[in-house]
């Protein structure tokens, strides 16, 4: 039996199993897929074991790993490089690539979102991590002019901008201090508010309610059995917003593709997740 991983600290809380799985069996491919919560300080040994490991086909990347496993892989692909983030690892003989698939489900989400529409230019994101360095590949291509980036350390935010900067300098990209009322000013001007932390995991929001208004966009890319803090509120206030459930079906599917060279079963895999999301909410819709 081959298998895939998921590394990432923590991991308990992820579907990736259920839809990866729903996939695997769809294609009758003898793929299991597991989960291992992997502490910073025990990524290298699980690195090593998983290039030791003749049945891993590959394996997905979380938090916190994203920004710091390339440097124990033996390639990364341009995509990665230029984001700066690994989410997926395919195993190529005896070497492991770094890939970045969120890119791909990013661009599903806000495709999904905009429906056609022009995307807004005004953008506030909320993060710096590896999911947000995929969200800016993204905005970098879609009409994005200007980008506020908050983040809880204000030198990761610049850090993020300086690097962006050099690859896209038609934005303009202005690191922001994590404060309420700054970050309330800046949702305020945003046609599009995006949310690249994990605080929707933990049920929290880094945005008051009255934060949003009609005719924005927000995307938190934290999902969960209902809708986040974030996507509820800023719904009542009239905006539209999605969670990250598509964008963990897009970058998924992908990740499938690589490792086997099959189309992904897109369909098989959102109903899995569908699914699993209703059974912990106790079959409330």
């Amino acid at each position: 039996m081959k298998r895939a991983i998921l590394f990432g600290h923590p991991v308990a809380h992820s579907l990736s199993p259920v839809f990866q799985q729903a996939a695997f069996d769809h294609e009758r491919l003898p793929v299991r897929y597991e989960l291992r919560d992997v502490a910073p300080g025990n990524l290298a040994a699980a690195i090593a074991a998983l290039r030791a490991d003749p049945d891993a086909i590959g394996a997905n990347v979380t938090i916190p790993h994203k920004e710091t496993i390339a440097s124990l892989l033996d390639a990364a692909d341009e995509e990665a490089t230029m984001v700066g983030a690994v989410n997926t690892i395919v195993r190529a003989g005896a070497r492991l690539i770094g890939r970045n698939t969120d890119v791909t489900g990013f661009r599903s989400a806000l495709e999904l979102l905009v429906d056609g529409r022009q995307p807004p230019r005004d953008v506030l994101l909320i993060g710096a991590g590896g999911g947000a360095r995929a969200v800016l590949a993204v905005l970098a291509t879609s009409g994005a002019a200007r980008i506020a980036i908050a983040n809880r350390h204000l030198h990761r935010g610049e850090k993020l901008a300086r690097a962006v900067s050099a690859a896209a300098p038609h934005l303009t990209l202005r690191p922001v201090p994590w404060h309420e009322s700054l970050l309330a000013d800046e949702a305020t001007r945003a046609g599009l508010i995006i949310n690249a932390t994990s605080l929707g995991l933990m049920g929290e929001s880094p945005l008051h309610a009255t934060a949003y208004h009609p005719g924005q966009l927000v995307i938190d890319l934290a999902y969960g059995p209902e809708a986040t803090p974030l996507v509820r509120a800023a719904r009542a206030a009239g905006a539209e917003a999605i969670d990250g459930r598509e964008m963990l079906i897009g970058q998924g599917a992908a990740a499938f593709n690589l490792w086997t060279g099959r189309s992904a079963p897109i369909a098989v895999m959102r109903a899995a997740l569908e699914g699993a999301l209703l059974n912990r909410t106790g079959g409330r819709a």
